[in-house]
């Protein structure tokens, strides 16, 4: 049995107001027998979702006591993901993959049973019980709203929670699809003895399908009884009229009067079948559903395989995608090697002797310091120009990463999904892009130049690095961004910073240069490659070009570790902490 005690929730105000804080949900004391589905009606902004969500433990309540089969939800030990299933208001599902590889995905996620004799069993019952077996291979992006909210319920049903929780899962949908999943709920509520079901929703139309109706008022619950009762309750005609009775009278009046009366209307609710008759019932019936021990969460390695697999096949499918990454790591270098199609000259040493015509020294001189000048320009700009594009296709790479999936992301988190197996699987992910756009730019670049001066190796490992550090950054910025769209230009902002600030094109002021090159990784690729021509006549020619003080390769390297341990902990922080709607 699910049952709430005086749940209220405070949560602070929002700017500007003159309050301090508000309250979302005030008073809420229900009991919910098993083998139950309820409907949470109300107008909108009366608390619903909240209240749901407040069941769920998305948020924590502030006032009262929560137990599910006498187990406080609050002091105690929290649902175990096996045996809550949640169905959010959006998609919790990836465009690109079809409905079965979806299912199984999350049974792989949530379950060990992949592998198993029980799976393919398994996953039939679940596409026959909603209504999907015959949308096995229909890819999510093809769906209609009515099979996408199917899905949604078939994704919670593979850990046969015995709690679920819909929210809003038939709003916006026609009246036959309207009615085809209340009756789906209706079915997963019985088959299940020890299941509670709860959905929220706007609709009035089709309660007499639910066992019970909530109303909720302003944060306050103002009746919760048998459908048939819910006119009476409110003196209307019609269960559509309820809405506008609930605004001729106060919200704190609505509650003190179904306290008063809330005894009466509860009692009904038990007296088809005491919880004391069922349970004796469970006992003695052999053949009486026995309560399933919840499925246990699979190791965090196999949650990394799980995802990693998942992405991978997405990524396939995303032709867009294929191709801009085709046309950045084929047309990137061309662009870079464009600016030195006649090559790089070998720079000679000014013979030290000095001429006697004058004339004729002063013209041998002035052609060195130009032979110079034009060797150090192209030699540190076509470094630079490496560097810069690199930390553009790995800003292309993360910006949208975790921001384009957060709410899946979070609705997998809530079901056992690992933060930790999700940070690796991405950091596997993207480091291949990392290796095969950075490498194959300084290969290409080293092959049609004819070999820029310095240590291949060295320059190599500073433009994967470059990569690794700006790909952190933005995955970072990814998964601490509210929409793909804020993180996108996050890290277009980012990358834009990159070359004015480098000091490779202008020189900062000293006080200045100290307080941004940390922060600047193109700078320390940039420098750290140039240094490691210091063994080379170009090194001088390079000095000449710029005032900017160059690091030792090593040095280079440690900072844009640092970057990278930096990036990485944003996105452990930003993908473990909430963002739902």
């Amino acid at each position: 049995m699910l049952e709430a005690f005086n749940v209220g929730l405070e949560v602070d105000a929002p700017p500007g107001s003159e309050q301090e804080s508000v309250h979302l949900l005030r008073e809420v004391s229900l009991r919910v027998p098993q083998g139950h589905l309820m409907a949470i009606v109300g107008p909108s902004g009366c608390g619903k979702t909240t209240l749901l969500k407040v069941i769920a433990g998305i948020q924590e309540q502030t006032e009262g006591d929560l137990k599910w089969e006498d187990r406080d939800l609050k002091e105690e030990e929290d649902l175990h993901p096996g045996e809550l299933g949640y169905v959010p208001q959006f998609s919790v599902a990836h465009d690109l993959l079809t409905v079965e590889e979806c299912i199984a995905s999350s049974m792989a996620l949530r379950t060990q049973l992949p592998g198993t004799d029980d799976f393919e069993p398994k996953l039939d019952h679940i596409l026959n019980v909603t209504g999907l077996a015959d949308l096995a291979e229909r890819r999510v992006k093809v769906l209609s709203g009515g099979q996408k909210r199917r899905l949604g319920l078939a994704l919670e049903l593979v850990t046969n929670p015995c709690l679920l929780l819909c929210d809003e899962v038939t709003s916006g949908l026609d009246p036959k699809s309207e009615t085809e999943i209340t009756e789906l709920l209706r079915v997963l509520a019985r088959e299940n003895k020890r299941r509670v079901v709860i959905n929220v929703t706007h609709s009035l139309a089709s309660l007499e399908a639910f066992d019970s109706v909530l109303v909720m008022y302003q944060g306050r619950l103002v009746y919760h009884g048998a459908p048939k009762l819910l006119t009476h309750y409110f003196t209307v005609e019609h269960a559509e009229e309820v809405y506008l009775r609930l605004t001729q009278r106060d919200a704190q009046e609505w509650h003190e009067s179904w306290t008063k009366k809330r005894s009466y209307y509860e009692a009904m609710l038990f007296e088809s079948k005491p919880a004391a008759e069922e349970a004796a019932q469970a006992e003695t019936d052999p053949d009486a559903p026995h309560p399933l021990a919840p499925e246990e969460l699979p190791s965090m390695m196999s949650q990394v395989f799980t995802l990693l697999h998942r992405r991978w096949t997405i990524f396939r499918r995303d032709r867009g995608q294929v191709g801009l990454h085709l046309a950045m790591l084929i047309g990137f270098p061309l662009l870079v090697v464009i600016f030195a199609l006649d090559g790089i000259k070998p720079l000679k040493q000014l013979n030290q002797r000095q001429e006697t015509d004058i004339v004729y020294e002063m013209q041998r001189q002035a052609q060195h310091q130009f032979d110079q000048l034009q060797a150090g320009g192209i030699v540190s700009g076509l470094i630079m120009l490496q560097v810069v594009l690199v930390t553009l296709m790995a800003s292309n790479n993360a910006a949208r990463e975790i921001a384009g999936e957060r709410l899946i992301l979070e609705r997998e988190k809530l079901g056992g999904l690992s933060t930790l197996a999700y940070l690796i699987s991405k950091v596997l992910f993207l480091g291949v892009f990392v290796l095969a756009q950075s490498v194959w730019m300084g290969v290409f670049v080293d092959m049609v130049v004819g070999g820029l001066p310095g240590d291949l190796m060295v320059k190599l490992m500073l433009l994967v690095l470059a990569s690794a550090a700006m790909t952190s950054i933005c995955l970072g910025i990814s998964a601490l961004s509210r929409t793909p769209e804020k993180a996108t230009i996050l890290s277009i902002y980012l990358v834009g910073f990159q070359l004015p600030l480098s000091g490779a094109v202008l020189t900062l002021p000293d006080w200045l240069e100290g307080a941004v090159n940390p922060f600047i990784a193109a700078f320390w690729a940039w420098s750290g490659s140039l240094r490691s021509m210091s063994d080379t006549a170009f090194y001088d020619a390079v000095k000449k070009v710029t005032d900017t003080s160059l690091v030792s390769p090593e040095l280079a390297a440690f900072v844009l570790l640092a970057h990278v341990v930096i990036g990485l902990s944003m996105t452990y922080v930003g993908s473990k902490g909430s963002q739902w709607e």
